[in-house]
């Protein structure tokens, strides 16, 4: 499938090896068995500062619990993984530091771009071209699996991005007034367009009989000061259709909230604690989601 929002020339050249945040996985032909399988990274958020120990935030420990769950991973018979958003937390130079340690990767690799990775993108390209759009779709073996961008709508675009920073700053405003906990200036929201797509892939997913799932670096559900600023406008569609599951990062503590037939998982993010390194394995059967907890990370079926 393609990038509805393929990367200009000039944002290429703009982010170099950053670039490849924005490639689709390079999927195998079929799943390795009848059992789909993948692994979930969720926030790593290198930088190369001292721990935040009040708040058990260890932002160089990425350096060494990323090799560690990607030493594991390799050795699952997974079909892809994906990383659920920030890579890094601050300092364009990071990623130089943590796009090496995914080169071992055995396994296909789907992104997610995060807060932090969005903002630090940001200023690096500092009005030299606009934010790029990071939602996108991908397909294996009667499954239909789809990427939101909540940074599409939010307060890391610039002025290129046309009125996409001033339909965030509306809608803060907006969630203020109610006195909504997510009205924080550090998430985002899905905007329009993103929405008619994603709702043309369902519609798409349900008239070829595939089974859909979401990946996204906003929660949408339990409602927290983490979830996406229109959380409640992603849950309803994706509710509407049934979808088997949706996956985020975002909210260190991790969550799990159900909604008629669709399970909302929010994973631990690694930056958490000195030692702790919490990923997942998730199997998929035509009734089941199971995950397996790795480090601090809840088992769920």
């Amino acid at each position: 499938m393609t990038h509805p929002h393929p990367l200009t020339s000039s944002q290429r050249e703009l982010l170099g090896d950053v670039a490849e945040l924005y490639a689709l996985p390079d999927l195998r032909p079929t799943v390795l068995d009848r059992t789909l399988r993948f692994g979930l990274i969720a926030d790593p958020q290198y930088a190369d500062v001292a721990p935040d120990i009040a708040n058990n935030l260890y932002y160089r420990q990425a350096l060494h619990k990323l090799p560690q769950a990607i030493s594991v991973l390799n050795q699952q018979p997974l079909d892809f993984v994906v990383t659920l958003g920030d890579l890094v937390d601050r300092h364009w130079e990071s990623y130089a530091a943590v796009l090496p340690l995914y080169d071992r990767l055995e396994h296909p690799h789907a992104v997610v771009l995060g807060n932090h990775d969005v903002q630090t993108i940001a200023q690096h390209l500092n009005n030299r071209a606009p934010l790029p759009k990071s939602y996108y779709a991908f397909r294996l073996a009667g499954w239909r699996f789809i990427v939101y961008d909540g940074n599409d709508v939010s307060h890391y675009c610039n002025a290129l991005n046309g009125d996409d920073y001033y339909q965030a700053e509306t809608l803060l405003a907006d969630l203020r007034a109610q006195q909504q906990p997510q009205a924080q200036p550090w998430n985002g929201a899905v905007g329009q367009q993103q929405l008619a797509w994603i709702e043309q892939h369902l519609i798409e997913a349900r008239q070829q009989g595939e089974k859909v799932g979401v990946f996204g670096h906003y929660p949408l559900a339990p409602h927290t000061t983490h979830i996406l600023m229109n959380a409640h406008v992603l849950v309803d569609l994706l509710t509407s259709y049934n979808i088997q599951f949706c996956f985020s990062g975002h909210d260190h503590r991790g969550n799990f909230a159900r909604i008629g037939q669709t399970g909302f998982y929010t994973m631990k993010g690694m930056l958490d604690g000195p030692a702790d390194v919490p990923f997942a394995v998730v199997e998929v059967t035509e009734d089941r989601v199971k995950v397996n907890g790795f480090g601090s990370e809840v088992s769920r079926t």
